[in-house]
């Protein structure tokens, strides 16, 4: 076995990985929350959609991954920064 750290990550592919696996969990929370509200409706779409303008839709959607991709960018700018003067996340990789 040896250990590792993790001293860089590059900010951009993180950012990029995270805002993508942020959306497919948003995706699934929101197709669970829609499923509730068609049943809570009696099965009716069009009941389901009223409550929901696609501007409001689309405006959340933008404004999340947004935040998502520059949160998770300027974290990892601030881990990066860190782990040069305190070390990074210390791994333990086998070698079997």
């Amino acid at each position: 076995m040896s250990t590792r750290h993790i001293v860089r990550i590059n900010p951009l592919h993180s950012s990029i990985l995270l805002t993508v696996m942020y959306t497919v969990a948003a995706l699934i929370v929101f197709l669970i929350g829609f499923l509730f509200t068609t049943v809570s409706s009696g099965f009716s779409l069009k009941q389901a959609f009223a409550g929901v303008a696609a501007e409001t839709l689309w405006s959340a959607v933008a404004i999340n991954l947004v935040m998502v991709f520059i949160g998770s960018f300027l974290l990892t700018l601030i881990y990066n920064f860190l782990a040069k003067y305190l070390g990074g996340i210390e791994i333990t990789l086998d070698d079997d």
